[in-house]
């Protein structure tokens, strides 16, 4: 999200009133629209000066009366693409002058030169577009230095038209004159097409290009309940009519998707009908990033039992592409529009894709290649602000500025699941584009093709190599492909914690809480939920969930219930779990038995798989069809029940130095309690936040800190994520969040970089 915000580095009441001024910006101010900016905020100022691109800054000399309110201006109407990370200004000299110009650039300055992401239609460019008159009516590529495709089309730097995948696009004389016109709005912008010299629509059915005007011939099909794959700005995505029952049951066929939600699109006013929206998350949505953004739907929603089963939120964007809006236009209804992958492997983009026609009817293309594939990002909003579940499209691939500078290039390769790698150098780190489950061949080839890219365009080379000390963990071959980089092991949930410290630029100590599925523990064993003191200097563990024993180890992620009757027998339940376990036949017995003599699993102290447990004992279901699904609906079952803060027993114990909290109290009076699903749900949730809270007084009192940091994809569930924060901030504690990333494992990589990095700072 865009917001008027100070500019770094200075106050605007030390800026004279008149006189010279020379300004250097840093940040992205370059192939953002920024010095045409500046150049028609000067004539509106009646200023005279010049501007430049030099190596990575903007160098400005302005001079002239009313240079503050010059100023002002600068810092609330900047390009929706630009970001000031930096400006340092002197006063120099008055020159005889006439006039304001823009100079030649100087210089590359391409390790410092920062990419725009990939960023939504501009308010022009869409009043363009619906104007009969205008020559880019309904045109399906255009853009301007406000909006457009960045990060996905660039190929190097410097950022002009020859290194980009538009290169095989010349210019017809019309746009050559918009794109040398220094006071003009696509001055520079190196995508402006038009009808006469841009991309062009393409339609397939089963391999065959059909001669129809693509756009109406998809359109048709569309209405006819069909799926069909739609290439966008960052890869392809598969559309059909959001309100066709038939159509979703199609598309779930196709993509082997049983009851995970899908993500839609349509115009604002079609997103108010089915959902409560906020101005926080209003705002959001028409963000020049444009993201997904969940939001509570109305009760007993269609769209709501079609797209996302037994949820309370559908996940809406804008259309922010132009060809998006034309096709909303033509349809005028909401649209499914998810991502075209198979399984989680990361989103399809290139036009030979074997995988692609087997997962639609048919295929809207266009001859713009795609260099870098970017998924769309999903949000949602927590204290009105964004909170990321995935974070790609639109914010990829700017940097996260940290508390330290490092001494060496870190690449760290992330985790297994909801992939990100991040490039951490000296004060900054570049985190990758959202690439999914890199279990499979393809998924390792796309991380280190994104890689590669980024160390081009960033003209990087790593010194450390950071993974995760999973052995199993797949992406860690790719550490081998940088020979002469150091191999950094770090452990799971301490890259959790370290990612929020980095992120927030705090570097401890804090008292950290790390909850989440899995992931590989210091002691060999299977962590999940896990509480840290310390900083980015070092995390020491002081205290973990009650380990309990996880029949089939992987397969109790996927069959929920197997964790369900462990807690059950942990909890001292015989009959009950005798009787629960009779509800799966032989299958049942047997894993009864595995559990009660503890073979053929693993202990583990997920809290993954205690939401898992406790939403398979309350009845929610069986199994996860896709990851998380239970804890989800259980949530759903919570949020929709009325609120009931009495927390269920608990116990905190001393076990070999470490605090642990154990649940099985709470399990036991939850399963006693004669109120409803729902209402048992939520008191659930308000006794593991009142726990957690418990755990952090006796913690913080011991280690004399009151700062803690939440991490881990349990966090994700924002109705726990708000009941912990509430009540450690009416204890006193200052709380510290994923705020720039999220807090699943698509957050780590930042944190394994940070940690691998300090250990080659030196003490100060």
């Amino acid at each position: 999200m865009k917001s008027p915000k100070a500019i770094p580095d200075i106050r605007l009441a030390d800026i004279p009133e008149k006189g010279r001024l020379r300004l250097r910006f840093t940040g992205v101010v370059q192939g953002v629209g920024f010095r045409p900016f500046l150049y028609r905020a000067a004539k509106k100022f009646a200023l005279t000066g010049t501007v430049k691109n030099q190596g990575s800054e903007v160098l400005l000399e302005i001079q002239g009366k009313h240079l503050q309110e010059f100023m002002r201006h600068v810092e609330r109407s900047a390009p929706p693409l630009s970001r000031i990370e930096t400006l340092k200004w002197d006063k120099i000299k008055d020159k005889r002058e006439t006039g304001f110009v823009i100079l030649e650039s100087k210089g590359k300055g391409d390790k410092d030169v920062m990419v725009s992401p990939d960023i939504a239609l501009c308010a022009a460019c869409a009043k363009e577009m619906a104007d009969p008159s205008d020559r880019r009516y309904q045109y399906p590529f255009t853009n301007c230095t406000d909006c457009g495709p960045r990060f996905t089309i660039i190929e190097g730097l410097p950022y002009d038209r020859p290194k980009t995948t538009m290169k095989k696009f010349p210019m017809c004389p019309e746009c050559r004159k918009e794109y040398g016109d220094s006071g003009n709005r696509r001055y520079h912008a190196q995508p402006v097409s038009c009808p006469n010299c841009g991309p062009r629509l393409q339609f397939k059915i089963k391999g065959r290009i059909e001669k129809k005007e693509p756009l109406a011939a998809a359109v048709k099909l569309l209405k006819k309940g069909k799926v069909v794959a739609i290439k966008g700005i960052g890869g392809y995505h598969l559309a059909c009519q959001a309100g066709n029952g038939t159509a979703l049951e199609r598309l779930r066929r196709f993509k082997g998707r049983e009851n995970k939600p899908f993500a839609l699109m349509a115009t604002m006013a079609m997103i108010q009908r089915h959902c409560r929206v906020s101005a926080a998350e209003k705002r959001l949505l028409q963000s020049p990033q444009a993201p997904i953004v969940l939001l509570e739907a109305k009760k007993n929603d269609r769209l709501l039992r079609l797209a996302a089963p037994g949820q309370n939120r559908l996940g809406f964007m804008l259309p922010y592409p132009p060809l998006h809006l034309v096709l909303i236009g033509k349809m005028n209804e909401p649209m499914v529009m998810t991502s075209a992958n198979v399984s989680d492997e990361p989103i399809l983009f290139d036009d030979t894709a074997r995988e692609l026609p087997g997962l639609c009817d048919a295929i809207l293309s266009h001859d713009r290649p795609i260099l870098s594939f970017a998924d769309d990002s999903v949000t949602m909003v927590f204290e009105k602000e964004p909170y990321f579940i995935r974070r790609s499209r639109g914010f990829v691939p700017l940097p996260i500025a940290l508390p330290f500078s490092s001494p060496k290039t870190v690449l760290a390769l992330g985790g297994m699941l909801k992939t990100t790698f991040c490039l951490l150098d000296r004060e900054r780190a570049f985190i990758g584009p959202h690439i999914g489950d890199t279990e499979s061949n393809t998924a390792l080839a796309a991380e280190k093709r994104a890689v590669l890219h980024f160390m081009k365009l960033f003209s990087l080379r790593p010194e450390v190599v950071a993974i995760d000390k999973h052995p199993a963990y797949p992406n860690r071959l790719l550490a081998g492909a940088f020979p002469e980089a150091e191999v950094v092991e770090v452990q799971h949930h301490q890259a959790h914690i370290a990612s929020v410290l980095a992120e927030n630029g705090e570097p401890g100590p804090v008292l950290g809480i790390a909850l989440d599925g899995t992931g590989y523990g210091d002691d060999g064993t299977i962590w999940g939920g896990e509480f840290f003191v310390g900083g980015l200097r070092g995390l020491k563990r002081v205290g973990h969930l009650l380990p309990v024993f996880l029949p089939g180890g992987d397969a109790a992620a996927r069959e929920p219930w197997r964790t369900a009757l462990s807690f059950l027998v942990a909890a001292g339940e015989t009959g009950r779990a005798t009787r629960f376990a009779a509800r799966f036949g032989r299958k049942g017995a047997q894993v009864l038995e595995t559990v009660r003599e503890r073979r053929g699993g693993v202990m583990t102290t997920s809290c993954g798989r205690l939401f898992d447990g406790v939403a398979s004992l309350l009845g929610v279901g069986e199994r996860n069809s896709y990851e998380g699904e239970l804890p989800a609906l259980l949530q759903a079952e919570a949020e929709r029940a009325r609120p009931l803060k009495k927390a269920y027993p608990y116990a905190l114990e001393r076990e070999n130095g470490l605090l642990v909290l154990d649940l099985r109290l709470a399990i036991e009076a939850m399963l006693a309690d004669r109120r409803g699903r729902g209402e048992r749900a939520y008191r659930f949730h308000w006794t593991l936040a009142n726990a957690l809270l418990d755990m952090l007084l006796i913690l913080g009192q011991e280690a004399k800190i009151t700062t803690a940091a939440l991490s881990g994809g349990v966090f994700q569930n924002i109705l726990l994520l708000k009941m912990t924060n509430d009540l450690l901030q009416k204890n006193g504690f200052t709380v510290l969040r994923q705020r720039l990333l999220p807090a699943n494992d698509g957050g780590i990589s930042l944190g394994q970089a940070a940690l691998a990095a300090m250990k080659y700072r030196k003490e100060r």
